[in-house]
């Protein structure tokens, strides 16, 4: 049995990205938390268009990695990433990097949820500037919240 490398999956799913489809991925890991659990839900990728302050978009880093953080700031000449769920750290990248925007989240439930919504983008920028105690934040919401959603 062949195996398939997360790299090719990813290409594949650039590629139809590209090509005008929308390619629904799970979440690997908990860079997004509270807004995406990974390994739980998954995120819908479609063309990243115009990108704006707040979107979730998945991009390549150093050429080498891909991440699907939150957009910091944007300028002409490069992006600035940081995951929902990260305390400091933040990734910098070239526009044409930003492959895919993730407007959508899909549950384990199957519900699907905007996060391009007006609240989301609210919600966010409050996430946002609870930095400074994001970290207490977050480990409340790990040992309450994700330990008794059950896994589907």
């Amino acid at each position: 049995m062949n195996k398939v490398s997360d790299e090719q999956i990813i290409g594949d799913a650039i590629r139809l990205v590209s090509e005008g489809m929308a390619v629904t991925m799970l979440v690997k890991g908990r860079s997004m938390l509270p807004f995406i659990l990974g390994g739980r839900e998954s995120a819908v990728l479609t063309q990243p268009g115009e990108i704006k302050t707040g979107d979730v978009v998945l991009a390549r880093i150093d050429g080498r990695r891909y991440v699907l953080h939150r957009v910091m700031e944007v300028s002409d000449d490069r992006v600035v990433l940081m995951g929902d769920g990260n305390i400091r750290g933040q990734e910098v990248c070239r526009p044409e990097d930003v492959l895919a925007r993730a407007d959508e989240v899909v549950g384990a439930d199957g519900k699907h949820r905007r996060l391009d919504t007006p609240r989301q983008r609210r919600r966010a920028r409050l996430w946002r500037r609870l930095l400074p105690v994001r970290r207490w934040l977050l480990a409340i919401y790990k040992r309450t919240i994700i330990r008794n959603i059950p896994l589907q």
